[in-house]
């Protein structure tokens, strides 16, 4: 989802735009752009794929997200969230090329939220820490560097992974009922504001740690409310549960959040509300439903 809107908002006459993905060409819907199919945790190919392309900017948004899969897939999880990144922040600083490192909330235990990058990061799950290690791999290898934190990041997009926001959509919409936790706090994120913020961050020449997230700071509770009232969905379907009784395998930070005042002020742009972060996502399913 994320690399589809980047690919789409960055493929302009300033910039010439390589994708790389897991995934077939016929699958990735990164339209007009070069693209290969690739997989980043071949440290081999990967050096020569980067050293044959010389580019200028490297954008690292791949990970393995999946909170709880990483805790039981240690290996696996090093491998793409800590080993591929270390590669390619050397390689990057071999090309001479920036490099921008897409990482979470989850560095933070979540327990005095929200966050601002002043704040000691302290992961309470690997997938946490397997993103600090990421943040860390960065720093280390690469000259010019920038990570980027998120949180909660949604959006509508053809073929992609289901977002928080798409599974509610969808549950709602089919009738079903749905527990969402009370006790979690945070901002969340649009797609298209977090691809305008690293748009002007990559036009500014600036680098360093950046908190990107909406502006509000509300429960998960709260979020899934306001998306059913917007959609005019039956909010009666969505019933309250506290994060100990989902019995969830990865803890998770409980009051989180990112406080985004540097990115604000340093890029001249005020992250969306949820209202009109949910307007524009209803746009985006209304043009991918006419198509």
């Amino acid at each position: 989802m994320l690399g589809q809107k980047l690919v789409a908002a960055l493929s302009t006459d300033q910039h010439d735009v390589i994708a790389l993905d897991l995934g077939s060409e016929a699958v990735t819907n990164f339209d007009g752009s070069a693209y290969f199919q690739h997989d980043l945790t071949d440290r081999r190919s990967t050096s020569e794929l980067i050293k044959r392309l010389q580019p200028e900017a490297i954008i690292h948004a791949a990970a393995m997200t999946a909170v709880d899969l990483c805790e039981s897939e240690r290996e696996r999880s090093w491998n793409v969230n800590v080993k591929a990144t270390e590669s390619l922040a050397h390689l990057a600083a071999s090309v001479g090329a920036r490099m921008f490192y897409i990482s979470t909330d989850y560095v933070f235990d979540g327990e005095k939220g929200p966050y601002s990058e002043n704040d000691l990061p302290n992961p309470v799950s690997y997938y946490g820490k397997s993103k600090l290690a990421g943040e860390n791999a960065i720093r280390g290898k690469s000259d010019d560097w920038t990570i980027i934190r998120t949180i909660v990041l949604y959006g509508c997009g053809s073929g992609v992974k289901s977002s928080f926001v798409m599974w509610l959509l969808g549950e709602l919409r089919a009738g079903r009922p749905v527990r969402i936790v009370n006790d979690q706090w945070g901002n969340t994120t649009l797609a298209e504001d977090l691809v305008e913020a690293i748009a002007r961050l990559l036009a500014s020449g600036k680098h360093g740690l950046f908190h990107m997230g909406g502006r509000d700071y509300l429960t998960r509770l709260e979020f899934a409310v306001r998306v059913a009232r917007f959609f005019n969905l039956d909010e009666r379907l969505i019933h309250p549960i506290t994060t100990v009784e989902l019995q969830q395998p990865a803890k998770r930070p409980l009051r989180s959040g990112l406080i985004t005042e540097k990115a604000e002020r340093e890029l001249y742009y005020k992250f969306r509300d949820v209202e009109e972060s949910l307007s524009i996502y209803k746009l985006c399913e209304d043009k991918l439903s006419i198509n």
